[in-house]
Parts: C-alpha cells; structure tokens; sequence
C-alpha cells in the first residue's frame, strides 16, 4: 500500500512535528529522492535547494537512524524511482514544477510509484500537483500553461497550502469551487495529510470546502469522509 504525506508547507521548524511522522515511516537507513525543481531554476538554488533538504534531514536523523538523498533536476535522466525508499518533491511554482515533470517523463513515473505502493512527500507545490487541480494556486502560473491538472491521485481532492484561515483567502477558495465545482482541503503550513490504507487522514487542522455546501473543519486523527 502506497503512503503519502502532503504538507501545508512552511519552514524546517515548523513543519517539524509533521515530517518527522513521514521520516519515522521510512527504513532505518533510508535512501531518498529529493526533487525540488519547483524551485531550483539556477544554479545557485539548486545549491541552496541541496544544502536546505541536507539540513532538513540532519534534523531527523540520529544515531538509530541515518538518512541520505540524491537530488533529481531538470535535465537529469530519468532515474529508477524503485531505488529509493522514498520520493520527496519540494516546494516552489506549483505551475513550473507540473511543466518540469510532464516534459521530462517524471509525473507519469511519479503516478506509477504512487500507485505501486510508493512512500511520497510533498511539501506545498509537491503536495498540490498530487490533488485534482492546479486551480488553487492559479495566481502563480506566470507563464500560461494551459494545463492545470494534477495527477488527481486523491479521490478528486486540490490542495491549497498555505492557509491562514483570513476572510481573503476564505473568499477566494469558495471562488474557486464555484467558478469550477472543485473539492479543496485548505492546509495551514503546520498541517498535512496522510494517505494509506486507512484513508485521508488529517494531521493538525485541515478545512475542507465544496461547491454550495458547508466548510467542514477537520482536526488530527479524523479521516476525510
């Protein structure tokens, strides 16, 4: 049974409590593949892309448990994602990521390891492009794609990231399920979902919105109906 963790986003510390739930699910001596092409465009980024995601799992790393990773970039040949204990997609332009891994062969692997049992994080935009609609974060296609489907993977679930529960983002999540019929679960940065054999499963808070009918406020441990 494949294994998801979807994040809200936000920094190391604080989605600290939520990455640790998906670093305690992976082997004792785990091998990642980290792909933050959401994000890394130069260079430059992709450095501090490299030094972040180090970082990040130094943290959770201890003398029971060691972690190391391999980073997969635009341009890079399409690695064998079974070599691996587990595919971690960053953050960044939700619109650039989709672009990146529909040209380059990854999404359709990506959907083929979901689905084959694979363990997958996503963090922001690595947790949208799971969801059923690119919809939610519109305002960072920059380059007018067209396209704005996400691989859909969660019984027709977009994910907004990010959400702080204001009146202008609550405005704006109950647009987008009215101008196009979408289901949409508002994730706080210190929030997520787990996916498994048990269901969706919230960690933290989660709000879920829907054309014409009642916000449905979920906290940890309740399963998405």
């Amino acid at each position: 049974m494949s294994k998801l963790f979807l994040s809200g986003g936000g920094d190391i510390e604080i989605s600290y409590a939520f990455d640790r739930l998906f670093f305690d699910s992976l082997p004792q001596n785990a091998h990642i593949l980290y792909i933050p092409v959401a994000m890394a465009t130069t260079m430059i980024k992709k450095e501090m892309c490299f030094d972040w995601f180090s970082k990040l799992i130094s943290r959770h790393s201890n003398s029971d448990r060691y972690l190391d990773f391999t980073m997969w970039n635009e341009g890079d040949v399409l690695f064998n994602l079974y070599n691996y204990d587990a595919v971690y997609v960053g953050g960044g332009n939700t619109y650039r990521l989709l672009s990146v891994l529909e040209k380059s062969g990854m999404l359709d692997a990506l959907k083929k390891y979901i689905r084959n049992d694979g363990i997958y994080y996503g963090g922001s935009a690595g947790a949208v492009i799971v969801g059923k609609s690119l919809r939610t974060v519109e305002e960072e296609n920059l380059e007018n794609y067209s396209n704005h489907h996400g691989m859909n993977l969660i019984n027709n679930l977009s994910i907004f990231p990010h959400f702080s529960d204001s009146e202008e983002q609550k405005s704006t999540i109950r647009n987008i399920c009215g101008n196009y019929a979408l289901m949409i679960a508002a994730l706080p940065e210190n929030s997520g979902l787990i996916i498994d054999d048990r269901g969706i499963s919230v960690y933290g808070n989660m709000y879920l919105y829907e054309k014409e009918k009642k916000t449905v406020f979920y906290t940890s441990g309740q399963i998405i109906k």
